[in-house]
């Protein structure tokens, strides 16, 4: 008998938005002759919704206009923040990197080819991500008989990420799958070696295909849809490209959908064994699986990933209750809607990005044990604390004496699912 498992997977801000408020923002920059003189120009779907704006330039800089001109005193490397306010309480922050005395025509190249075992890989897609940017994909191009090529790279620390494309409707053996470079040649990005342009173009810099050898034979599908609550959390430039003919058009975006996402299907011991790529709907299909424990791990660098557990051993009434999310700062399963909405009304953090502390708003209508830690990229627990939480608290967390970085706030209601949200230190 053949079982198929539908899974909606959401991009969401956190799971207490009972509908998606759109306030998207990003913001370039121009440099003046002087190159420390910066004009900044922000972009924003609607501009007339917003109410409030307020940079940080980094430096100990503000300013409330909505296209503000800015002297750095010294050269450097700054992370300038833009926060927006909309009549309809969106909230919504971008940063990016500003290099202070860097012309415009300090650019390098990265470049390499992508290896399927022995043999170039004939077609494909590789993703240039800034990491200095929160692994926000910057750029794309098309493999080319095996190779990649990215050129005018300013300087800066980046990853790359190869998805090759097969006729997924096809067994391969073996199957390979998409895979950063690095050392490890790993599907995760937290594995990824990372490149650092600085005074020089990199060559050479191959990819190897990881792969999985085991023949898959079976009567089940898997298959699911991911969708966009926040349009902040997504790259559509790039997403939204026809890379493997699957009609996805930059005159067709819808911001609910998210296509060209690669989706890894895991064993039971966390093993990738395939994967898929979403089509222009969002959609993502796995066909002919034998009765099997799986997990399914949508793929997108600078989120962390928990992957959804999907049990064929057992019956499919049992599978079908499972859910995942794709948040903005993370993917994770088994979190139920219906009990964050029962038990917590609202949670807010800011400021965020910050230079000192970070300030918890948590709004819970019972007194309940509560758990919040702050964890670094890689996973390691850096701050921890056990409270029990009166209904509506305020909780200051000290991040003076922590590195510039990324970090994961994770807080945890007693026999709740976790909630995690991204906080950036400068």
């Amino acid at each position: 008998m053949k079982n198929i498992i539908f899974i909606i997977a959401i991009i969401a801000p956190f799971l207490g938005s009972a509908q998606p408020k759109y306030c998207d923002v990003s913001f370039s920059y121009e440099f003046s002759a002087t190159a420390q003189n910066i004009k900044f120009i922000t972009k924003t779907i609607d501009s007339n919704r917003v109410i409030n704006w307020h940079w940080d330039f980094g430096d100990g800089s503000f300013s409330n206009l909505q296209n503000p001109k800015h002297q750095y005193n010294q050269h450097g490397i700054y992370i300038a923040c833009l926060t927006i306010i909309t009549a309809d309480s969106c909230e919504n922050t971008f940063c990016d990197t500003v290099k202070v005395g860097q012309t415009t025509n300090s650019y390098f190249s990265i470049s390499g080819n992508v290896y399927a075992g022995s043999a170039l890989a004939p077609l494909g897609v590789v993703l240039l991500i800034d990491k200095d940017n929160n692994y926000k994909a910057k750029r794309y191009c098309l493999v080319n008989n095996g190779h990649y090529e990215f050129g005018q790279v300013y300087a800066g620390n980046y990853i790359v990420y190869a998805i090759p494309n097969f006729n997924l409707d096809i067994n391969y053996y073996p199957t390979y799958l998409p895979t950063y470079f690095g050392i490890e040649n790993s599907t995760n990005w937290q594995n990824a070696s990372v490149l650092n342009v600085s005074g020089s173009s990199l060559y050479n810099q191959n990819i190897h295909l990881n792969c999985n050898t085991d023949i898959f034979y079976g009567p089940d599908t898997i298959s699911g849809t991911i969708k966009i609550l926040d349009a902040n959390s997504f790259e559509y430039n790039i997403y939204y490209n026809n890379w493997f003919n699957n009609n996805v058009s930059h005159n067709n975006i819808n911001l609910e959908i998210a296509p060209n996402v690669p989706v890894l299907l895991l064993n039971a011991e966390d093993e990738p064994v395939r994967f898929a790529v979403t089509d222009s709907n969002g959609n993502f299909t796995f066909k002919n699986l034998p009765i099997n424990i799986y997990k399914v791990a949508p793929q997108k660098a600078g989120l962390f990933t928990i992957p959804a557990n999907i049990d064929f051993t057992t019956t499919a009434l049992t599978t079908l209750n499972t859910n995942l999310y794709i948040a903005t700062s993370n993917i994770y399963s088994h979190v139920s809607e219906n009990n964050y909405f029962e038990i917590i009304n609202n949670i807010a953090v800011y400021p965020n990005p910050t230079s000192d502390n970070v300030i918890i708003n948590i709004s819970i209508k019972k007194s309940v044990p509560l758990l919040i830690n702050i964890e670094n990229i890689d996973g390691k627990t850096i701050l921890s604390q056990s409270i029990v939480s009166q209904g509506l608290d305020k909780y200051i967390l000290p991040l003076s004496n922590l590195s510039a970085g990324v970090y994961i706030l994770k807080i945890q209601v007693q026999g709740e699912p976790v909630v995690v949200k991204k906080i950036i230190k400068y």
